[in-house]
């Protein structure tokens, strides 16, 4: 029997860690400082993987507002919709400022398993 090959390139650089479903601060959309209800499912040093319960266009800005003296802003590179579960949509986030560790912000705050 043959395998069948399938044309998968994996684009993460690293490791995932999971969450413990907890925001660190307030999420917002850039564009019109609108906060957004996300639960954040895993992170890595410049990536984070969130569900929520609306559809936002890839290449949106998004930024976390972690304890009122850090915003990070973040872009969505990819979205779908969760699993089949209705009305969810897992998106992939990437940090815009390479300096900044997602995984500290993260741990730092309690919000890291």
């Amino acid at each position: 029997m043959t395998r069948l090959q399938l044309a998968f390139k994996e684009r993460r650089n690293n490791e995932r860690k999971t969450l413990t479903g907890l925001m660190p601060g307030r999420f917002f959309l850039v564009q019109t400082d609108r906060t957004l209800s996300a639960r954040p499912i895993d992170v890595s040093q410049h990536g984070l993987g969130i569900i929520m319960g609306e559809k936002v266009e890839e290449g949106a800005e998004v930024a976390l507002s972690v304890e009122k003296r850090q915003v990070i802003k973040m872009r969505i590179v990819w979205s779908k919709e969760d699993f089949g579960k209705r009305d969810l949509y897992r998106y992939g986030l990437e940090c815009l400022d390479p300096k900044i560790n997602l995984e500290e912000v993260f741990l730092v705050t309690g919000c890291l398993k």
